[in-house]
């Protein structure tokens, strides 16, 4: 950073009037000062204001990727109206909502070299067109932002594949430093960020993911039910113990439909949002929400990003999810006013099966593979995507993860929007045959992946330990517990104040397996009947701890 340019830190002073937190000014010193930085912070830690103050420290044009439009217009509306000493910001987006004279407007802005932040979607950088509006206004791109910086990672929640083509913009604007901003994302998810977006040495800014005011814990259900039903009957029983406003996670379009239907008989205002739903009908759910309308929503991760209500008491989650990094994102929608929350994991053991069929839907078959392999070969280096889809006879999105495949390994890429897509070879393909296994085996790689997230993510639900240590371990925090302030913790706890006594024939109830009777007991091993599981030798410590107890 030059002599002659303000700090960060002096920015804020200004354009906010308050002190930037140490992560902030970390973050926004490292990225100001030319250096690549991934920050991951919680929501409500300020992310914005670190390229906000970064960018006018540089003096030129940040050009800010943002996912959803909504977001972007957040993001520029709270801009609106600030000044930065003498002059007022200027901050507009580049979207496929807008009409043609406004961005023709914008694009005339960018010209005259009157932008400070130009907010816009990363498809619209597969647009030629705005590549040059870009590259050749009147002000450089000094700071290349990119906003829920998850979706880069195919690890991450929710993983966008136009994400991947970010690198190339970022290289045809003259390389700019580049700012990843993410609320979580855990280790590997981290360095997975880095990689897909060419970041150079980079600066990573870790705030603490432990939020200490939301209660963690998890309900069974019962397993005599049928499935469906006991998920939707813990669920209530939830809902009915705990504080309103929620949100449900549920794994399925139809299961958010079916459960919102059953809360509204149990009194709630209850409505469903999901990726179902058309866009207006998702708009109203969210603003019924917001108002203060509606008690609960159930959601599937349709319901997420640029959502920040501060005062949602209570998370539930319908079913265990597909990873911990989505469940740890999702929570964290409780409690962002900082007042006490819940976060509830409804566990039935037969759901699982939801996750893992959604990850091998994501599966390339070897004939898949090979049919569009051959189908890019023959087409000798460039192809409408619609015509590749025709050639090898399989469907758009397998032909899409195939040349998505191709480009990490250096191949191909796909550039265009909607109808307009086309697959461009960027270098000589190796043998069909050849480059076909490669791609087999990155595709088996990533579905043990998939699996082993599926796995933790049961793992933590079915875990006897402190569920804080267990959850923040994930993300490579070492907490010492007990925090005592979740379900293992507090049940150890009331443990040691009892002293139950059992003899052959009592009735028990497990944590994870529900009722039972013992059959059988001494000072080292107990036996169990479950209801659900059927006959367990456990140790006697599982009576001292309150794993099992007396009922």
């Amino acid at each position: 950073m030059t002599s002659s340019r303000p700090t960060p830190a002096a920015v804020a002073s200004v354009l906010f009037d308050f002190t930037l937190r140490p992560t902030q000014v970390e973050a926004a010193d490292a990225v100001a000062g030319g250096r690549d930085t991934l920050a991951v912070l919680p929501t409500g830690s300020g992310k914005s204001a670190i390229y906000q103050v970064a960018g006018l420290a540089l003096g030129e044009l940040t050009l800010v990727i943002s996912p959803l439009i909504a977001l972007q217009r957040d993001q520029r509306r709270s801009l609106s109206g600030r000044r930065y000493g003498a002059r007022e910001i200027q901050a507009e987006l580049l979207n496929s909502t807008q009409k043609v004279h406004e961005r023709r407007e914008t694009v005339e802005k960018l010209a005259k070299g009157e932008l400070d932040f130009l907010y816009i979607g990363p498809e619209q950088l597969t647009n030629p067109e705005t590549r040059d509006a870009i590259r050749n206004g009147a002000r450089e791109v000094t700071l290349f932002v990119v906003d829920e910086a998850h979706l880069v990672s195919e690890w991450g929640q929710e993983f966008r594949p136009e994400y991947l083509r970010l690198v190339d913009a970022i290289a045809e604007l003259g390389r700019p430093p580049i700012l990843a901003l993410t609320a979580t994302a855990s280790p590997p998810v981290q360095a997975d960020i880095t990689r897909r977006l060419g970041m150079r040495d980079a600066h990573v800014v870790v705030a603490d993911f432990d939020r200490p005011n939301i209660a963690l814990s998890m309900r069974q259900t019962q397993p005599h039910k049928p499935e469906a039903q006991a998920v939707d009957d813990r669920c209530v029983d939830v809902l009915i113990q705990h504080d309103t406003p929620a949100l449900v996670y549920a794994l399925t379009h139809a299961r958010c439909e079916a459960l919102a239907d059953r809360l509204r008989l149990d009194a709630f205002h209850a409505a469903p949002y999901h990726g179902g739903m058309t866009a207006a009908a998702r708009a109203d759910v969210q603003d019924r929400f917001f108002a203060g309308e509606l008690d609960v929503v159930v959601a599937t991760s349709a319901f997420g990003m640029g959502i920040d209500k501060p005062d949602i008491r209570t998370v539930v989650h319908a079913g265990v999810p597909a990873s911990i990094d989505d469940y740890y994102q999702e929570i964290g929608r409780a409690g962002r006013d900082g007042e006490p929350a819940t976060a509830v994991l409804v566990h039935d053991p037969r759901t699982i099966r939801i996750p893992r069929l959604l990850a091998a839907r994501t599966h390339l078959g070897e004939d898949t593979v090979h049919l569009v392999v051959d189908a890019i070969e023959n087409a000798a280096g460039t192809a409408p995507l619609a015509d590749l889809v025709k050639a090898a006879g399989v469907p758009v999105h397998a032909v899409e993860r195939v040349v998505n495949e191709l480009a990490e390994l250096g191949f191909a890429g796909i550039a265009g929007t909607g109808h307009h897509r086309v697959v461009n070879c960027t270098r000589e393909l190796a043998p069909p045959a050849e480059l076909a296994d490669q791609l087999v085996a990155l595709d088996r790689r990533r579905q043990a992946v998939l699996s082993s997230r599926i796995e933790a993510a049961r793992e933590y639900a079915e875990s006897m330990r402190c569920r804080r240590a267990e959850l923040l371990a994930y993300f490579g925090e070492n907490y010492v517990p007990p925090c005592e302030n979740c379900d293992n913790d507090q049940a150890v706890h009331a443990a040691e104040h009892a002293k139950p006594t059992v003899t052959g024939g009592t009735p028990v109830h497990h944590r994870l397996w529900g009722d039972g009777r013992m059959l059988s007991h001494d000072d080292h091993e107990l036996l169990v009947y479950f209801e659900s599981v059927g006959y367990k030798h456990l140790t006697a410590s599982s009576l001292s701890s309150g794993i099992l107890q007396p009922r």
